[in-house]
């Protein structure tokens, strides 16, 4: 079968790429350690064999870090009013809910938890799309694809073929394609679902993905390809070697592992030496003097472990010197650790620093995680942009009218609301509340300088909704200025609590708002506003020196105090008072 040979010819290109993501695997999912026998390679005897879990550490905190990283969306186009690009934000986020919806019924908790740990452990992100009906509702249908089990070649200008294989058990490959022909006892089975610009075909083989046949293995179904196009996103991480070498391409979108897939086993070794060092302090080997010297057959037991028979002396049995041995492993082990730490995360992101730092040392320290995260979170970005195009197309193509999005927020999508021109971008921030800290010091002195939030906000800080954020800041300072707003406003949140004592209280402020609007109330004088000009307020933390561990609070924005609505009605109500009792007094 033509489809088959293509299949082996690019699995067998793309060899030494999959032993590296072997290893990779090996390392997260903490593969028994043995120490090797120099000679031979194989596992030494009498050898207390040990893992350490600095790799798994490692991958556990990144794909956490990953996790929590806030996502930027943003779509925009000449001629777009914000009504349209707001409805094309949120059919992405209720297309993408939709998708995860689906993909927890596969046991995958959501797309991008998918991507993250691609990103980390495989190096490449892969996924197929397709839209379909099902009983006359639009169905989107996404498989995330694990890139290790994914060949692909692209044509001059773009993916000519693609073909990933996924596992399942002997019940559901039965029930879905009662054809199958699965051999002898076989409890599971393998899917091959490959692409072209043609056709698409699912294939049976084994569950290592092999066939027995040369000609290749059960053809389960084949139907037309009628988006013109293969319907795979691949993108991969933008990290590692571009270069054309031979093999080579085991070094292109590299896991977060690449800097230190190599010293992780001499950890291991290290860890198992001093071990079994240790236990031999207990049971140590010894040395046996006698006439016959090395050639002695039968030595005395002094222990569990090994005797060694030598020349004649005058030591007589003796354990074996160790000390020499330990110095020189704990010393090399050091080594190792350090070098580890400098292509992993530094100690602060570990909690291991027990002294202040200022923002730029944190910056610093921090911008070793860019290295390692931002080629992934590029490469996320990347991939949902494109994703969101091929949606799009698939969508306005045929003609859906949905439905999409949360229980109770759902909203209905036209074609025509998509069919437009416009460029969609996602941008990713991976923060940490050291970052954080860091930001806010920097962000204080843009203010102070002349800034504008929009920027500082945006650029600084990196907030997911830099306007809304701003907008918030700007209800807030009216209320502050003007009470009338705040008990308004105040009123309106009465009112949506909806019990009894909170609508006996909305009337009680609507009186009072009454009353102070006939009374033509002025508020008070607004303070002078901040002009970016003058003493710069005072950082939670150094912005260039050394953290002393002194903190002060943030300077207030305005000289004043806000009130809240409830003292302003009772300050107003004692004012009232007073002015009755001086006019009854005369």
């Amino acid at each position: 079968m033509e489809t088959w040979k293509r299949i082996q010819e690019l699995d067998r290109e793309s060899g030494p790429l999959f032993r590296r993501m072997d290893a990779d695997a090996d390392l997260v999912n903490q593969v028994a350690y043995h120490l090797p026998e120099l000679e031979t390679n194989r596992p030494a005897k009498d050898v207390v064999n040990i893992n350490m879990n600095d790799a798994r550490v490692f991958g556990d905190r990144a794909q956490a870090f990953m996790s929590e990283a806030s996502m930027q969306t943003r779509a925009e186009g000449k001629g777009l009013q914000d009504r349209d690009t707001t409805i094309l934000e949120s059919f992405d986020s209720d297309i993408r809910y939709e998708i995860d919806r689906l993909l927890t019924t596969r046991g995958i908790s959501s797309l991008y938890n998918f991507l993250v740990e691609q990103s980390c452990y495989r190096g490449i992100l892969a996924a197929r799309y397709v839209s379909w009906e099902d009983k006359g509702l639009f169905a989107p249908d996404l498989m995330p694809c694990d890139s290790r089990y994914l060949v692909y070649e692209y044509g001059r200008k773009d993916l000519d073929f693609g073909a990933f294989r996924t596992t399942r058990s002997r019940a559901s490959i039965e029930e879905e394609y009662p054809l199958a022909g699965l051999e002898g006892s076989e409890a599971k089975g393998g899917i091959w679902e490959a692409w072209d610009k043609e056709k698409c075909q699912i294939l049976l083989s084994k569950a290592d993905g092999t066939f027995d046949s040369a000609s290749g293995g059960q053809l389960l179904k084949e139907k037309p390809n009628i988006f013109g196009y293969v319907p795979l996103i691949i993108e991969g991480v933008g990290a590692g070697s571009m270069m054309q070498d031979e093999g080579s391409i085991e070094h292109r979108h590299e896991s977060i592992f690449a800097n230190n897939r190599l010293l992780y086993g001499h950890l291991n070794m290290l860890g198992s030496i001093l071990q079994t060092l240790n236990y031999m302090t207990f049971n140590r080997v010894h040395m046996w003097e006698s006439d016959a010297g090395t050639n002695a057959l039968k030595s005395p037991k002094a222990g569990t472990r090994k005797t060694i028979p030598i020349d004649k002396g005058t030591k007589g049995l003796f354990p074996m010197q160790l000390d020499d041995v330990n110095n020189a492993t704990r010393l090399f082990y050091a080594l190792i650790l350090g070098a580890i730490q400098r292509g992993s995360l530094p100690n602060i992101d570990y909690g291991n620093l027990t002294f202040p730092l200022s923002a730029v040392a944190i910056s610093k320290l921090t911008a070793t995680k860019d290295a390692i995260f931002s080629p992934r979170l590029n490469a996320i970005a990347w991939f949902y942009r494109r994703l969101h195009y091929m949606i799009r197309d698939q969508y306005v193509q045929g003609g859906y009218q949905a439905e999409l999005g949360e229980e109770g927020l759902k909203t209905i999508y036209n074609k025509e609301d998509l069919n437009k021109k416009y460029r969609i971008a996602f941008k990713f921030h991976a923060v940490s509340p050291e970052q954080d800290i860091a930001n806010m010091a920097a962000a204080q002195q843009g203010l102070a300088i002349g800034m504008s939030k929009h920027t500082v906000f945006t650029n600084i800080i990196k907030m997911e909704n830099p306007n809304g954020e701003i907008l918030k800041a700007m209800a807030e300072r009216v209320e502050q200025i003007d009470p009338v707003v705040g008990l308004f406003r105040y009123g309106h949140a009465l009112i949506d609590q909806g019990t009894e004592e909170s609508f006996l209280e909305a009337d009680l402020v609507g009186d009072r708002l009454e009353l102070m609007m006939k009374q033509s109330f002025i508020p008070p004088s607004e303070s002078a506003p901040q002009t970016g000009r003058g003493p710069s307020p005072q950082s939670m933390i150094p912005l260039m020196e050394g953290g002393g561990g002194r903190g002060s609070p943030q300077a207030e924005e305005d000289q004043g105090w806000a009130e809240a609505p409830e003292e302003m009605m009772r300050r107003g109500e004692r004012r009232e008072e007073v002015v009755r009792k001086n006019e009854a007094e005369g």
